[in-house]
């Protein structure tokens, strides 16, 4: 089944919020703090969608220099389909918009999302001690970033 990829509207804040905690049911954003992230300037974001269905999304803030990824989800029974991928490729061709890297940061158990964002060109570049809590645990967190070619220095 194919997936199509639409920009986030404002609107979708009660939406996005649904879809984190399905991607993300031990820690989701609620609809204030889904509204108040796309509040921020240089939000932009992806859902993607299959048919009527919103399958995923990736959240972003673009600053100038860099953009930075601050979620990217896929609910769990659509994983492994290319559709992470899909939307982690929206938000590096940011870098069409001027945009030297694109950086994020994950759980670094989270052995999925690191290979995936391995396989599109992140490098490990900081580490946030104790950053996600989990219930019996605490999480490092990886800082990634992958340099984006843009289409000026690509000529």
């Amino acid at each position: 089944m194919s997936c199509n990829l639409q920009p986030v509207s404002r609107s979708a804040a009660a939406l996005l919020s649904a879809l984190h905690q399905a991607c993300f049911p031990e820690d989701p954003w609620n609809v204030a703090s889904t509204d108040e992230v796309m509040g921020i300037p240089g939000f932009f974001g992806y859902m993607a969608w299959q048919e009527e269905t919103p399958v995923g999304f990736v959240l972003a803030l673009y600053l100038g220099d860099e953009c930075e990824i601050l979620s990217l989800g896929v609910v769990p029974e659509k994983r492994r389909a290319g559709i992470g991928g899909m939307l982690l490729d929206s938000v590096c061709a940011a870098g069409l918009r001027g945009a030297a890297s694109v950086t994020l940061e994950v759980a670094e158990d989270n052995a999925a999302a690191c290979a995936l964002y391995a396989k599109h060109g992140f490098t490990v570049v900081g580490r946030r001690r104790h950053y996600y809590n989990r219930e019996r645990n605490v999480i490092d967190a990886l800082i990634l970033r992958r340099v984006v070619v843009t289409a000026e220095l690509a000529t």
